[in-house]
C-alpha cells in the first residue's frame, strides 16, 4: 500500500565485539612489514650502497625478516600474555556458571572464595588485574553470603509470631552468623523495656537498668562498649567480654528493642554490614511479633473489665488444670455473681450497672496475689482460678473478696451498697477428674450461697456458707 513507510532496521548503539589477539597480530605483522620497507633507505644513510639496498633479494630479505619479527613477537605475546588472560577470563566464567546454576547457594558458604581465585605470579598490570579480580570474587561472595544470611534470617522470622519464640530464634541466628558468645534482645512491651531472650549472660535481666543501654535505646544510635563493667559471661568462672555490642531498634513511636552482643574479641566491619541487613528483617519481625501479641491480648480480655473473657478464662482453667495434675500441686477456684443486678439496671440504669461491675472487678482484683486470674464469665458473674491454693486458702480468698466488695464506696453509683455471693473449690478432690468438673462443682456451690441469703461464701468440700 503506498501510505506504508518502509521497514527500517532498528540501530543500536552497542559496539562491535572486538577480537583482541587478532588486532594484535595485524599490528605486529604490519609493523614488521614496516620496519622491513625504511630499512634499505636507513642502510643507505649509514653508507651501504644504493644498488645492494634496493636491490630485490635485499628488499625481499628485509621484508621477511620484518614479517618473521613480527609473527615471532606476537607467538611470545601469545605464550606469555595470552595464558594469563585466558586464566582470568576462564575464572569469571566458572564463577559466573556457579552463581546462576544449582551450586549458586553453595558460593556463599566459607571458603567458596578460594575455590574461584586465580595466582598471582607478576608484579605487573596482569599480576594487579589477578589480584584486582581476586578481591573482587571475594566481594562478590561476601554479598552473596550476607543474602544468603539475611533470606534465612527473614524466613525463620516470618514463620513465627509469638514474640518469646521469635527473640529466641533471632537472637540463635544473630549470635551464629555474627560469632558472637553471648547476647540478649531486649523488648519494649507496655512502655517498659525487658528482657525476651538471653544467652551466655550471666545477669541478662541486669542491661535493662545500664545507662548506656537506655542512652542507646534513646537516640537509636549504635554502641562499641569496650570492656563493659558488671556484664559476666556464663562460660566458665570470672569469664567478661571484650567488647559488648548495643544495636537499638526503631520503631514507628521510637526504639522498640534492643539487640545485645558480647564477644571476647572486637566486632569486624563484616559483623556490622551484616547487622545493618538484619536490623531491618527484625525491626519489622518485632512489630508484626507485637502486633499479634497486643492483638491477642485485646481478644482475651473482657472490653469493659478488663478481665480475660470467658473464652480465654477456659482456657487458662483448662491449662492450669492440667498443670496441678501433673506437677500434683493444688488448683482453687471461686465463681461470684453480683446479688440483685438485674433491679441495679433497672432502677439506676446500665452505665450506672456498667460503673459497678468495672468496680467490683477491679475491688476483687486488688485483693487477690500475684498470679492469679480473674474473668469475666458472662454478665455479672466472675471466675477466679488460683493456682497452688488449696481448700482454706481458696475461703479465705472468697471471704476476701466478698468483704471487699460489700465495703465499696457506691455513693455516686446509684445503690447504696452491693454484695457477692461466692462458690469456693479446689483439687484434688474426690471425684473431680476435669476442669469441666470442677467448675460445675463451684457453680453449684455459687447457686447455694444465693440459696443461703446471698453475700456469703460456700465451700465446694462441705456445701455450708461461710459467713463472717
Amino acid at each position: 500500500m503506498s501510505g506504508q513507510q518502509p521497514h527500517r532496521p532498528v540501530r543500536t548503539n552497542r559496539p562491535a565485539r572486538r577480537r583482541l589477539f587478532v588486532e594484535l597480530i595485524l599490528w605486529m605483522v604490519g609493523l614488521g612489514l614496516f620496519a622491513g620497507i625504511v630499512f634499505p633507505p636507513f642502510v643507505v644513510l649509514l653508507g651501504v650502497p644504493t644498488e645492494l639496498a634496493f636491490s630485490p633479494p635485499f628488499y625481499a630479505a628485509c621484508l621477511s625478516a620484518g614479517l618473521l619479527v613480527g609473527v615471532f613477537n606476537f607467538l611470545v605475546t601469545c605464550r606469555v600474555v595470552r595464558p594469563r588472560v585466558k586464566m582470568l577470563s576462564e575464572g569469571m566464567q566458572r564463577f559466573r556458571q556457579a552463581m546462576v546454576d544449582e551450586e549458586g547457594p553453595g558460593v556463599a558458604h566459607t571458603g567458596a572464595a578460594e575455590r574461584f581465585h586465580v595466582p598471582v605470579d607478576s608484579q605487573d598490570e596482569l599480576g594487579r588485574a589477578a589480584e584486582s579480580y581476586n578481591r573482587l570474587i571475594d566481594v562478590l561472595v561476601s554479598a552473596r553470603r550476607i543474602e544468603e544470611s539475611v533470606r534465612t534470617f527473614s524466613n525463620t522470622l516470618a514463620s513465627q509470631l509469638d514474640l518469646a519464640p521469635l527473640c529466641r530464634e533471632a537472637l540463635g541466628v544473630m549470635l551464629a552468623r555474627t560469632g558472637a558468645l553471648a547476647g540478649a534482645l531486649l523488648v519494649v512491651r507496655e512502655g517498659r523495656l525487658e528482657c525476651a531472650a538471653s544467652y551466655g549472660l550471666d545477669d541478662p535481666d541486669g542491661l535493662v537498668g545500664r545507662s548506656d543501654v537506655r542512652h542507646a535505646l534513646e537516640d537509636l544510635k549504635t554502641r562499641q562498649v569496650e570492656s563493659p563493667s558488671g556484664v559476666l559471661l556464663t562460660d566458665g568462672p570470672e569469664v567478661f567480654p571484650r567488647e559488648m555490642l548495643l544495636l537499638p531498634l526503631e520503631g514507628k513511636k521510637g526504639g522498640m528493642g534492643m539487640l545485645v552482643l558480647a564477644s571476647l574479641s572486637s566486632f569486624t566491619p563484616e559483623v556490622f554490614r551484616l547487622l545493618d541487613f538484619f536490623r531491618q528483617s527484625l525491626k519489622l519481625a518485632l512489630q508484626n511479633a507485637l502486633s499479634h501479641e497486643r492483638l491477642g491480648r485485646i481478644a482475651a480480655m473482657d472490653s469493659l473489665t478488663g478481665c480475660y473473657n470467658r473464652r480465654m478464662g477456659m482456657e487458662r482453667l483448662t491449662e492450669e488444670f492440667a498443670r496441678a495434675v501433673r506437677n500434683g500441686q493444688p488448683l482453687g477456684v471461686i465463681m461470684f455473681d453480683i446479688d440483685h443486678f438485674k433491679p441495679v439496671n433497672d432502677n439506676w440504669g446500665h452505665l450506672a450497672g456498667d460503673r459497678i461491675l468495672v468496680q467490683t472487678a477491679r475491688t476483687a482484683e486488688h485483693v487477690l496475689r500475684d498470679g492469679d486470674v480473674l474473668v469475666r464469665f458472662g454478665g455479672e458473674e466472675f471466675l477466679i482460678i488460683l493456682p497452688g491454693a488449696a481448700q482454706p486458702e481458696v475461703e479465705a480468698i472468697a471471704e476476701r473478696v466478698r468483704a471487699a466488695v460489700a465495703s465499696m464506696d457506691l455513693r455516686d453509683e446509684g445503690p447504696a451498697r452491693v454484695t457477692v455471693s461466692l462458690g469456693a473449690g479446689s483439687v484434688p478432690a474426690q471425684g473431680v477428674d476435669s476442669a469441666e468438673v470442677l467448675l460445675e462443682q463451684v457453680d453449684k456451690a455459687l447457686y447455694e450461697a444465693k440459696a443461703a441469703g446471698r453475700d456469703c461464701v460456700v465451700s465446694m468440700s462441705t456445701g455450708e456458707a461461710i459467713r463472717a
